[in-house]
């Protein structure tokens, strides 16, 4: 009994995390991984999220219709909760106890007596800057001096330096530790600096502690008093979005590229109306090879899309997408799910996977090894990669705008208008995630890449018809990608 409902375990998963950055919200990982474990909001935002992805897939599929988040979130609240309805499911999340994150012994005095030392006008304020740096030992670089701060920790630095230096994605979180400016002017004592400093200090080397793998347990108790017209079809609908969520996505930032990719351990159902998922688990934790793994995922999210999606009642009446805003809806095109995801076996050392976390950085960034060798590499980067930089750059040139609508299909278009359109969709500055997306699944004897692409709605409004995209040559890029990740 809690909270006055009575609950019921549902559904227990051991799942397990490959190097996941999670904690803050910012660029630095404010809360460690193992001192803060796994949010359970975390986890029922993203489900939340990929539950609206595979309901336009399957509305998408039946109709050739999309709708907003928003009326989805309505339609499914009596599962997932709203601001005046509570979640009829509450997440439990059991992680083992690790190692705590030790502060290094750090020698500060000569960075503390340079930040403190008062030049100039006092009433303009002065602030200094320090840059933290790695490489044989920590570094606290002050004006042209560095100092040497040096260290005794229960972390293995040197463990995941290869990992954090050549990976672009983690260097450009670590590029804000490289002009860091302190107004001393602010700060009340030493003390006070020397604490500050040592918390930058930790924020830092955060990013050398990334643990491998994370194992915890995953719980959902269900409150059995909720159940209403429709109820169970909701349910059962979300839990499998849970599943292929599980499967397809993962935890903490830069999941697309591969970090904090979850696998399953583990599953036990306690309910009839998760039994065939419990099923599906196990075959899946049997596959030998990506073929098998591919035919597995592709069945899964086809019994999606011919799931009875009508659910509407006249509270929530589902709102279709408006194609004009600048809001982006994703769903996978069950006609091209064959050719648009791709499993590719791979070595589970920890030394191979870090290696393939490197290079899909390659893949999907202008100049990358993966990414040169593809027919039209600065279109597919626009249209699939999210890389605002490469957008911008496709106004420049006619012939760029030319290549491009090829890329979707067209061999003669009007020009003009179609950059109206492209203004409309790519010139805000909503952030716009990536469209390609990069998943490692580990089960009881095998360890594969997934490559997938979920198809953005902006493809629609660009083209003025559904996904007018020239698939065999798109395809042959996707597998192109896929297979020079793989091989690293």
């Amino acid at each position: 009994m809690r909270g006055g409902k009575t609950e019921e375990l549902l559904m227990s998963l051991r799942l397990k995390a490959l190097y996941p950055l999670t904690g803050g919200y910012n660029r630095h990982s404010i809360n460690t991984f193992y001192e803060e474990f796994v949010r359970p909001t975390e986890i029922k935002g993203l489900w939340r999220w990929w539950n609206r992805v595979l309901f336009n897939t399957a509305s998408y599929a039946k109709g050739g219709k999309l709708y907003t988040y928003d009326s989805i979130d309505g339609l499914f609240e009596d599962v997932f909760g709203s601001e005046d309805r509570k979640s009829a499911v509450r997440l439990e999340v059991m992680t083992e106890e690790g190692s705590q994150f030790e502060l290094p012994e750090v020698k500060l005095d000569k960075v503390l007596n340079f930040l403190l030392d008062k030049v100039g006008d006092r009433s303009k304020g002065y602030k200094r800057k320090i840059t933290l740096d790695y490489k044989d030992s920590l570094i606290v670089k002050a004006r042209n001096t560095q100092i040497p701060t040096y260290s005794k920790s229960n972390i293995n630095i040197d463990e995941n330096k290869d990992l954090v230096f050549r990976n672009n994605l983690l260097k450009f979180e670590l590029l804000g530790f490289s002009s860091t400016k302190i107004d001393a002017t602010k700060i009340s004592g030493k003390d006070v600096l020397e604490e500050i400093l040592r918390d930058l200090i930790t924020d830092y080397l955060e990013y050398f502690n990334i643990k491998c793998e994370i194992e915890f347990a995953f719980n959902i108790y269900l409150d059995k008093n909720r159940e209403r017209e429709n109820f169970k079809a909701k349910l059962k609908f979300t839990l499998y979005s849970l599943l292929i969520y599980i499967l397809l996505g993962g935890i903490g930032r830069k999941t697309s590229r591969g970090f904090g990719s979850l696998s399953i351990v583990d599953i036990k159902c306690y309910d009839e109306v998760c039994s065939d998922l419990e099923s599906h688990v196990k075959e899946i934790l049997k596959v030998e090879n990506g073929k098998e793994l591919k035919e597995k995922l592709m069945d899964l999210i086809r019994s999606v899309t011919t799931y009875d999606i009508h659910l509407s009642d006249e509270r929530h009446r589902l709102i279709e997408a408006n194609l004009d805003a600048n809001a982006v809806y994703y769903y996978f095109a069950p006609n091209t799910l064959e050719r648009t995801i791709f499993a590719n076996e791979i070595d589970p050392n920890k030394n191979k996977i870090a290696q393939i976390l490197n290079s899909i950085v390659e893949a999907v960034t202008k100049g990358g090894k993966c990414i040169r060798i593809i027919q039209n590499p600065l279109a597919f980067l626009i249209l699939f990669c999210g890389n605002r930089k490469n957008e911008e750059k496709i106004l420049k040139s006619t012939q760029n705008v030319d290549n491009y609508l090829k890329t979707l299909g067209y061999n003669n278009y009007d020009v003009a208008s179609w950059m109206t359109k492209y203004y409309n969709i790519f010139g805000s500055k909503q952030r716009r995630p990536s469209a390609l997306r990069f998943k490692i699944l580990m089960n009881n004897r095998r360890a594969f890449l997934l490559t997938y692409l979920l198809v953005p709605s902006y493809i629609e409004y660009i083209t003025n018809s559904p996904v007018k995209i020239d698939y065999s040559t798109l395809c042959k890029d996707l597998k192109t990608i896929a297979d020079c990740v793989s091989k690293t």
